[in-house]
Parts: structure tokens; C-alpha cells; sequence
């Protein structure tokens, strides 16, 4: 079997084991030596959250871990001294729960990565062919129909996963999500893996669904796994999936070694029966399924379980911030509620357990003007990926075009009164970062020769949703010029909502 060069630089020195190099890298070029960093080892970098980007030759992005989604106040701090720092203020809140921070040298990165320590945040395999940070409900604890609160699941997976060598060398990235609330608020199907609560015999639980991947030419939505297990036995099947995964997915070709290869290849059950006898135990047979909706994105003011308490949702547009307002909502946390924070799958941040007679207050700091929990309704629902500025993938400005579209449709219309919010997914590259596929709306950026000069584009989809129903979004429009976006975007959400859209 062809071995892809990866796999070779993987088996010749595990990820894990490139920390010394990164901490004598740093010291030569403290000292003014050019370290003469090996290719290979710019990719072990990544098992350190540390990405050298073309677009910002000599600088690296760091991209941490935190678990659920769930910040302190001294955490959101610490980061953004980190981004202050070292990272030119910039700070990018991801689609999987965490902040990526830019800008970083090779001499920073000991002092970053011991300052996120003392926080008690890591880096650790949050890149390359490692299970990415865990994603859960946003509102994990606080919800008043939640029926697990999984921010200890997602902790236990994480202490169960990261810095054992046991899962540093899986064939490919590995995304896992666990929700415990009745609304998807993790977007289950878009994962690798995902537990999503449901009963069996009176028990509360989990159902599971495997091998959902949007990326590349052939994007999936996870399929049921047709199991179920109880909270105390998830963290078991998780690692049983990855021991499955980690032994016999597939390496030859990068582009077809996720999850979702290997159950092409085996099929559903016999893929629960290999992971049936890891797990060792007997697996149960799904559950009834208590999941009643796709969540919302939880901005604006949100009642808990306590009633005398609130959330305050904030719209990070485009997932951008800084350090300085990082820190800013920490104090705002501490200030207002219990000094924590909550980052979503749609790039925003949570202020939970708000007095509600402190609500009015917290509303009227100025912070919020600009991380407003009442946004434009289509500056609302954009997600994009991190866009052409900082990825060498990307083919165009994700963010700043998205910026644009939604000042522009704003300008042009308004949506009728009873209209939810729309959800517009936009990917940079095929990679599909952005999960465009997943979009009411999707964009995916390109370049297209007209007249002579190379010009940016989107290719429009329309249609993409999660449930019961799901599907993935269809090709509207190809090639789309960005400027004549606006009116397009128009034609297709008239196309996938009706006649919401109103002049202002």
C-alpha cells in the first residue's frame, strides 16, 4: 500500500513528541539564529496548535482547546494578553467552540503556550490528525429542558483523549460533538461523532451518530450507529469509535481517510460490531431520540433554568474580536454574572447566570454596541471560515466579504416580522471550513477569469438544513461575481423562505 508522505513523517517521530524541538526552535531564534525549521516539522507544530501560514510567512496561528465552549473570566483574559501580547490584538472565535490567536513567532510560542497552562487551557492536538476541541450545547447547565449537562462528558472526553499518545496518530482529523439538550445545538450531524440525548427502558442517555464530514467533493451528514449508551458509559464508546478509527481507517490517500472512507467501506454494521467488541461490554440498541429542534443561535436574552436568571447572547461578527475586548467580556462576566463565558458554533460569545434585574444594565455597556445582542438580521446568521487573509487555501476574504453582503442586503431589504433568523454558511475553499453545504444559504468562494482578469467569485447553494429532514445544500447559482451577490442571495432566499424579504 502507498504510504502519503504524512503518514511517513508521523510514523518516523510522533506530534506529540515535537515540544522540545518547538522550545529549541524558540531559543535560537530568541537568540537571533534562524532556527532552519524542517517541513515536517512545521506539520508536528500543529499537534501543538501552532500553524506557520503562508499568507503571514514567519508567523504562526495558535488554536486552543476549550472544551464545551466554557471560558472564566481569568481564561478569556489570559487569552487575550496572549493575543495582545504576541498576536497583534487579533483574536478569531471558531466554529468549534475556541479562539484561534495569529501573529505569533516561533519565540513566542513557549512563553504562549505556558501562559495558556497557568490558565488551565492547552493547544494540545488541536490541529492535524487529532480530535478537535469537543463541542457541546452552549448552554450546558443552564438550560431549563436540558436533560444532561454535558460539560463534564466533554472535560472527561477530553482528559480520556489529549496528550495520549493512544489517539495522536488517527488517519485523519476526527470531530466530535456531545449535547444533552432537547435543541442540536451542537449540530450533531455535521460531526464524526456525535452523542445525542434519548431514553431506553426509562434511562436517560445518549443515541450516537458517526461519520459526518462536509469537506471535499463528497460532504456527508452523520448516520445513526444504532446505539445507545448512558453517561457514564460515553466516554468509554468515544474512545472505542477512535480505537476503531486509529486501527483500521484508512491512509493511503489524505483526501479519503475521515471516518466516513471506512464506513463506505465496511458498512454501518460492520462497523458496529468491530466497535462493539472494543468497547466490551455489549452495545445497546438506540434509544428513543428526545431531540425536538435545530437550535437557534442564542443571541439576545435567554431565560435559564433558574428563573430569576439570563443569558445575554452577543453576535461576534464574523467570529472576529480581539484581545482587548476578551478581556473586556471577562470583566463583564465577573461584573454581571459568574464570571464565565460561553462560545457558540456560531463564532459568539455568552454572558449566562445574569441577574434578570441586571440584565437593562449590562445591555448599556458599551461593549455591546458593538457585539450587539440585537444584530442586523443578516449579519446575524453569517459564519464563515477564517477567509483568504490568513489561509492559503481560501480563494477569497470570507469575512470581509460577509461584512459586505450583509451590510448590502440590509441596506436593500428587511425580513417580515415572523421570520427566523437565516443561517448563511461560507467556506473560503472546498475544505469547506465554513460548512456551506450545511447553509440555508452556502457560499464557496473561487476565482474565475472574466475578460481577461481574474476575479473573485461564489458558486450560491441553497437549501442545506439539519433534523429530521436533513440535506445538504444544492448549486443555485455558479460563479457569481462578488459584487452581484446581493441581489442573487435575494432571488435564493425568496427561492428557500418565500416572500420574506421586504425594502426597507
Amino acid at each position: 500500500m502507498a504510504v502519503n508522505r504524512i503518514e511517513l513523517l508521523k510514523a518516523e517521530k510522533d506530534g506529540l513528541d515535537v515540544l522540545a524541538d518547538i522550545q529549541r526552535y524558540a531559543a535560537l531564534a530568541a537568540n537571533g539564529v534562524d532556527p532552519q525549521i524542517p517541513a515536517d516539522d512545521f506539520e508536528r507544530f500543529k499537534w501543538y496548535g501552532l500553524f506557520h501560514r503562508k499568507p503571514t510567512p514567519g508567523h504562526y496561528m495558535l488554536r486552543m482547546r476549550i472544551p464545551a465552549g466554557v471560558l472564566t473570566s481569568e481564561q478569556a483574559a489570559a487569552v487575550g494578553e496572549i493575543a495582545n501580547a504576541v498576536g497583534r490584538g487579533a483574536a478569531d472565535i471558531t466554529t468549534r467552540m475556541n479562539i484561534q490567536l495569529r501573529w505569533l513567532t516561533i519565540a513566542d510560542a513557549p512563553w504562549a503556550l505556558q501562559r495558556l497552562a497557568a490558565a488551565g487551557l492547552n493547544s494540545q492536538q488541536s490541529g492535524m490528525d487529532n480530535v478537535r476541541n469537543i463541542v457541546s450545547c452552549p448552554l450546558s447547565g443552564l438550560s431549563a429542558d436540558e436533560l444532561i449537562d454535558t460539560r463534564r462528558i466533554a472535560a472527561r472526553m477530553q482528559q480520556a483523549i489529549v496528550g495520549s499518545k493512544r489517539f495522536s496518530n488517527l488517519p485523519r482529523k476526527f470531530n466530535l460533538s456531545v449535547s444533552g439538550c432537547r435543541d442540536d445545538c451542537g449540530h450533531a450531524q455535521t460531526h464524526d461523532l456525535s452523542f445525542v440525548p434519548a431514553e431506553r427502558d426509562g434511562v436517560i442517555g445518549f443515541n450516537v451518530m458517526v461519520g459526518g464530514a462536509l469537506g471535499g467533493m463528497s460532504p456527508e451528514y452523520a448516520r445513526p450507529l444504532d446505539a445507545f449508551v448512558t453517561e457514564v458509559d460515553a466516554v468509554d464508546l468515544a474512545t472505542a469509535v477512535l480505537d476503531v478509527y486509529r486501527d483500521h481507517g484508512l491512509r493511503e490517500k489524505r483526501k479519503e481517510s475521515r471516518l466516513k472512507w471506512l464506513l463506505r467501506a465496511w458498512g454501518m454494521e460492520r462497523f458496529r460490531e468491530t466497535v462493539a467488541d472494543y468497547f466490551g461490554s455489549g452495545l445497546s440498541r438506540a434509544g428513543r431520540s428526545l431531540g425536538t429542534s435545530v437550535a437557534g443561535d442564542h443571541i439576545g436574552v435567554t431565560a435559564q433554568r433558574d428563573p430569576e436568571l439570563r443569558t445575554v447572547g452577543c453576535l461576534v461578527p464574523v467570529g472576529r474580536s480581539s484581545g482587548d475586548d476578551l478581556i473586556e467580556f471577562g470583566r463583564l462576566a465577573r461584573e454581571y454574572g459568574s464570571a464565565e463565558l460561553r462560545l457558540t458554533v456560531q463564532q459568539n460569545v455568552l454572558i449566562p447566570n445574569v441577574p434578570a434585574d441586571r440584565v437593562e444594565a449590562l445591555l448599556g455597556e458599551p461593549l455591546l454596541e458593538r457585539y450587539s445582542p440585537t444584530p442586523s438580521a443578516f449579519l446575524r446568521g453569517m459564519v464563515t471560515c477564517t477567509g483568504s487573509d490568513y489561509c492559503a487555501f481560501a480563494l477569497i476574504d470570507t469575512k470581509g466579504e460577509a461584512l459586505k453582503l450583509a451590510a448590502a442586503l440590509d441596506e436593500r431589504y428587511t425580513l417580515t416580522s415572523d421570520a427566523q433568523p437565516l443561517r448563511f454558511q461560507i467556506s473560503g475553499c472546498p475544505h469547506a471550513c465554513g460548512a456551506h453545504r450545511a447553509g440555508e444559504i452556502g457560499l464557496l468562494g473561487g476565482r474565475k477569469r472574466v475578460d481577461g482578469e481574474i476575479i473573485d467569485v461564489a458558486t450560491v447553494f441553497s437549501g442545506g438544513r439539519l433534523g429530521a429532514d436533513a440535506a445538504l445544500g444544492e448549486p443555485s447559482a455558479r460563479d457569481v461575481p462578488l459584487q452581484a451577490l446581493p441581489e442573487q442571495i435575494a432571488t435564493q432566499i425568496r427561492a428557500v423562505r418565500g416572500d420574506v424579504l421586504r425594502a426597507p
